[in-house]
């Protein structure tokens, strides 16, 4: 018996002439499959959903001062903007550390650097927090540089269901990894005022924080 081919599935419909809600924009969320069409919305000024633009990319660069042969660290390699660019001045000889948290944009950035040549022989990637830098120092020994953009990225804001977008309404979670610790959303739940406010305070310097922590704990 012949095996029975899957199904193709019909692209999400959306309503007029653009897409407008992320899981609709279906050209920018297949990159691969329609260059093109990504390359118009950038050159429009835009970042494509699901993608990210690294900022200040040749200023980094030129603080850095990357060589060939050196041992580096990325803390934060997200879509992969800065790490692309440390790789190639790395070659020949030189290593590259990278990690992240997040479960869903870490494979895909992985495979999008090797689409590019850069596979585990010149780029080590770790699903890691930052904070443990101490244990890429120990297995790499002196680093010869080390970025750390820290904060999310448009991945995280632009889809909805990662809980991170304040464009769109979505679950309040802003956990890059959904699988540790609880959502926002559970955690306002038993949180004092007090608490929130000290949290406002250390995690984000936030003037208002008093204001801000006792109107959302009414």
């Amino acid at each position: 018996m012949d095996e029975q081919k899957p199904k193709s599935q019909r692209r999400v419909r959306y309503a007029g002439t653009h897409p407008k809600l992320f899981k609709e924009k279906y050209k920018e969320l297949h990159p691969a499959q329609y260059a093109d069409d990504i390359a118009k919305v950038i050159l429009q000024g835009r970042t494509p959903a699901g993608m990210h633009r690294s900022i200040c990319v040749n200023e980094i660069m030129e603080f850095l001062k990357i060589v060939p042969g050196q041992i580096g660290l990325d803390a934060t390699l997200g879509f992969g903007g800065h790490s692309l660019e440390m790789l190639k001045c790395l070659a020949p000889g030189g290593l590259l550390y990278a990690t992240d948290v997040d479960p869903f944009e870490l494979p895909r950035t992985r495979e999008r650097l090797a689409s590019f040549g850069f596979g585990p022989d010149v780029l080590v990637i770790k699903k890691m927090n930052f904070s443990e830098i101490d244990q890429i120092a120990a297995e790499a020994g002196l680093l010869n540089f080390v970025l750390a953009d820290l904060g999310v990225s448009s991945m995280q804001i632009d889809n909805p269901e990662r809980g991170f977008s304040f464009k769109v309404e979505g679950p309040l979670d802003l956990r890059l990894n959904p699988k540790s610790g609880k959502s926002a959303a559970a955690l306002l739940k038993t949180i004092s005022q007090h608490k929130l406010e000290e949290l406002f305070k250390t995690n984000a310097d936030e003037p208002y924080s008093e204001i801000i922590s006792k109107a959302i704990n009414i």
